[in-house]
């Protein structure tokens, strides 16, 4: 009887109707429910691991660490931008802005471009956040070559996607020089040393089950300077050079009929770096790495990785292999067991074993595809 009471608009004792008795709405009274207008999109992403094998020994090293809390927090800015903000909290680092940058997207001639720090578009694997790589590691070229945390600075970024019939996307970057440590293949030499990093990619349909990928990149930066510490001398000189070259090929396969079920994932990627040196010949050091992701069952993957790189000097050339069976309940957490083993300049092998765990609560955004 209340029911029917409200429904014909006659509220009985002790029931009120929920209906505003202002004629004028609030401002937010027209945003469905749910809206997300007025605030950023929040995420976050955890990373649990556990390790044992070789080099688990070594002074401050742990069984079991939770190695990284990823906080995303994205939202558009108005119709004609967006920001995105990743802030990565780990025992190690602290509190650290991975990557916090503004994109303007309608600018002219099919031109976009990204303000602030961010992941540098050079090759494929370097764009993808540490946590949410396949991996408990990382491959040894990439390592060596680009950092443990990968290639990142400030700066600016150009992306025009090339008006053809076929995708074709050239990206063309200018970065502060990372900082002295953080990414072997640089060196700054003075405070306003500048990285130019650039890709042109391409996406290919290959019927109505396979992509394919296929990417050029290219960097270069200081390489710090061999020269004696006087700094009459040091003024006039310019700093050495390094050059990073890259390419990529990613291929893809997934029936949309069985979608759920069955998918590969097979990615190859190939570096080389020419380093400058004061008063000898350039050091040139060439790595890469390759890997299979095969998903045999709705919520089971199974994967290999094989590695080959050398030393930045060229002195030595180092070999591993990575295998790895992963479940996810969920698009929104895995469990990964996964074993490594790495030859190092023909030496004995060292073996590891991971259990990566990741997680993640709220909607964050895609990763460049």
């Amino acid at each position: 009887m209340a029911i029917l009471l409200v429904c014909s608009g006659i509220a009985p004792a002790g029931i009120a109707l929920a209906q505003t008795t202002s004629e004028q709405p609030s401002p937010t009274s027209a945003l469905p429910a749910g809206s997300n207008l007025l605030n950023p999109n929040v995420s976050v992403i955890g990373w649990f691991q556990a390790e044992a094998g070789d080099e688990s020994d070594e002074p401050g090293s742990h069984v079991f660490e939770f190695r990284e809390a990823e906080l995303g927090l994205q939202a558009n800015v108005d119709p004609y931008s967006r920001a995105d903000f990743f802030i990565a909290v780990s025992p190690e680092e602290g509190v650290d802005l991975e990557e916090g940058y503004l994109t303007l997207l309608t600018l002219p001639a099919g031109l976009s471009a990204k303000l602030g720090k961010f992941r540098n578009n050079f090759g494929k694997f370097n764009r993808t956040h540490p946590p949410e790589t396949p991996f408990a590691d990382r491959p040894l070229a990439a390592e060596r070559f680009l950092g443990e945390e990968g290639l990142a600075s400030a700066g600016v970024s150009l992306s025009w996607l090339v008006p053809l019939p076929v995708y074709l996307n050239l990206d063309a970057e200018v970065t502060n020089t990372p900082e002295r440590g953080d990414v072997p293949s640089f060196e700054p030499f003075r405070g306003k040393d500048l990285l130019y990093t650039s890709r042109l990619s391409t996406f290919l349909d290959v019927g109505e089950t396979v992509n394919v990928t296929v990417g050029a990149s290219a960097a270069s930066g200081a390489n710090g300077a061999d020269l004696p510490d006087t700094s009459a001398f040091l003024s006039d000189t310019k700093a050495l050079r390094a050059t990073l070259l890259g390419a990529d090929l990613t291929f893809r396969w997934k029936n949309p009929r069985r979608a759920i079920y069955r998918s590969l994932i097979a990615q190859i990627e190939w570096m080389e770096r020419r380093g400058e040196q004061f008063g000898a010949s350039d050091q040139v050091a060439r790595g890469g790495f390759a890997y299979v992701d095969y998903q045999f069952a709705r919520r089971w993957h199974a994967g290999v990785r094989l590695d080959r790189s050398e030393t930045l000097d060229g002195g030595s050339s180092d070999s591993g292999s990575l295998a790895f069976l992963t479940f996810t309940p969920s698009e929104f957490s895995l469990v990964s067991a996964q074993v490594r083993r790495v030859d190092l300049g023909g030496g004995p092998d060292e073996m590891r074993y991971f259990l990566k765990t990741t997680f993640n609560i709220g909607p964050h955004g895609q990763h460049p595809f």
